[in-house]
């Protein structure tokens, strides 16, 4: 009999899928009417523990639910084994850590804080409680301030628990207490400083540790093993570390080899059935071999491996998909990677006509910009319309841009070329204040799990493709990678500048000792020529 592994529930009414699950009989009595916010999508539910914990997945969708139910439920488990192991003494680097989150969620909204008067408020609040003035006890100072602060304090505090799954002892509360007090005084001031246009940044901002999420690895099932069962333990221990178009992604390939498999017990696969899960794949779902050996062999023997280590709980006894490939023909390459001069012209020609597009405005911004700057930085497309208005700025004398989400994981920061300049988007980026330049989140459904970068990327792919006649063989979007780095190498920029410009990870050991600052990036930027498109 299979493994009965946590499922999603759907709501008959709403449609909305739930996690639903009764409170462990040993701790019902204990915990009834506290709080636990567990991680959904974006952001958190947060709910009161009953007889059963009900929290909305926030979604209508079933493998959207499935993907974040793996990981509600996985905090869930987390929480329940936390109040039986009984209370964590925090130190106090990890106090400070803790109010340190706090004060990033407030320096968040600095951009737009209101009026002064708000955060002058809100500061002789803080320095009454500091004083304990705000209490009726008179005649022990040390009690006044210790109520005065838990009265102000004490909710963000249990917050700061609550949405880490944190069982603290009584000292540890009060110590991560004090630690909010000073950080809640801290960004007080800054924004009352933002409320009156000052922005300078805050020295304060540097105190605070980053704070370090425990893991606690899943436990192994007793039973029979799915391969469903596998990936879902997998997702929820990696929910944190890699991005939900990762797991996305993951989640294609292993709902193919469940299905082939139909239900087998997982330690019962041999290298055959997965080898024969990939001709399948080829054969009877139309996946070219070059898609099966780079994305769906690679993502199935991930897993597995995962699951054979410490980190896995020793799920699984072997790894069936290791070093398995399907045999590929020789590849051709038909044409060169790079833009020719005819395309170079029709492409940036079509993004200068980009018309505006009033009921979906950054759409057409995407059009009118990101091909341009692609042809001025060799980067990404998708990190290009990942960017935020707060990402370009001036560093020194120096006009930049930078890539905080990148394929490599690696931010990097890249000079603006003196065109893009003159052709006004720095002004663009200014008006559009400090949010997303290329989508807007509004227009999300709670159905998106592919990042909205990633999808505005793959739109003016199509449209590139729609607009302008463009080789089939060559990519509209990644061909600028190439095109920037020949027309760098015609003008001898050096080829350790022009990795660092477009992000290319260096093969050789002794320059990764090296990092070119943007002083050495814009003296390369300059030398590289305009694009003519007259």
């Amino acid at each position: 009999m299979a493994l009965k592994m946590a499922q999603p529930w759907r709501d008959p009414k709403s449609h909305v899928w739930n996690l639903r699950q009764r409170t462990p009989a040993d701790l019902v009595n204990r915990l009834k009417g506290k709080t636990v916010m567990l991680p959904v999508g974006e952001g958190f539910a947060t709910v009161k523990v009953g007889a059963m914990v009900q929290a909305s997945l926030r979604t209508s969708d079933p493998r959207t639910a499935k993907e974040r139910h793996a990981i509600a439920d996985a905090a869930l488990r987390q929480f329940w084994e936390r109040h039986r192991t009984g209370p964590k003494r925090l130190t106090h680097k990890e106090a400070a850590a803790l109010a340190g989150t706090l004060y990033a969620d407030f320096a968040r909204i600095e951009d737009d804080p209101g009026i002064p008067e708000l955060w002058i408020s809100a500061a002789e609040g803080n320095m009454a409680a500091r004083s304990g003035t705000s209490t009726l006890i008179i005649g022990d100072p040390a009690l006044a301030a210790s109520v005065a602060r838990r009265d102000r304090f004490g909710a963000f505090a249990d917050l700061l628990l609550a949405r880490e799954g944190l069982v603290v002892d009584a000292d540890s509360h009060e110590l991560l207490l004090k630690a909010v007090q000073g950080a809640m005084e801290n960004v007080t001031a800054r924004l009352r400083k933002a409320a009156d246009f000052d922005y300078t940044p805050d020295p304060a901002a540097q105190r605070f540790p980053e704070w370090q999420r425990s893991e606690t690895a899943p436990k192994a099932p007793a039973g029979k093993l799915t391969v469903d069962d596998v990936f879902t333990a997998w997702t929820a221990f990696k929910a944190d570390k890699l991005t939900p178009n990762t797991i996305k992604r993951y989640g294609a390939s292993f709902r193919s080899l469940a299905a082939f498999v139909k239900g087998r017990e997982v330690n019962a696969l041999a290298p055959e059935n997965i080898h024969g899960w990939a001709e399948h794949r080829r054969d009877s779902e139309a996946v070219s071999t070059g898609t099966i050996n780079r994305v769906d062999l690679v993502a199935v023997s991930a897993v597995f491996k995962w699951a054979t280590g410490m980190e896995g709980k020793r799920l699984m006894r072997a790894n069936p998909a290791a070093d398995l490939r399907l045999s590929e023909g020789r590849a051709v390459q038909k044409r060169e990677k790079v833009f020719r001069a005819e395309e170079i012209k029709a492409v940036l020609r079509a993004a200068l006509a980009a018309p505006p597009e009033p009921r979906n405005p950054t759409a057409g911004f995407a059009k009118r910009w990101c091909p341009w700057l692609a042809a001025y930085s060799g980067a990404r497309i998708s990190e290009l319309t990942g960017l935020q208005g707060s990402d370009v700025r001036v560093e020194g004398n120096v006009p930049v841009m930078d890539f905080r989400k990148t394929k490599t994981g690696i931010a990097r920061t890249v000079p603006l070329h003196e065109h893009i300049i003159a052709m006004g988007f720095l002004d663009f980026a200014r008006s559009r204040g400090s949010g997303p330049l290329f989508y807007d989140p509004t227009r999300a459904t709670g159905k998106a799990v592919t990042d909205l970068a990633e999808i505005r990327s793959g739109q003016l792919v199509k449209w590139l493709r729609k607009t302008v006649t463009l080789d089939e063989e060559l990519q509209p979007n990644h061909g600028w990678r190439h095109t920037w780095k020949t027309r760098a190498l015609e003008v001898d920029i050096q080829e350790r500048i022009s990795d660092a410009i477009t992000g290319h990870a260096t093969t050789r050991v002794s320059r990764k000792y090296q990092t070119p600052t943007v002083k050495m990036m814009a003296d390369a930027m300059a030398k590289f020529p305009r694009y003519e498109v007259g």
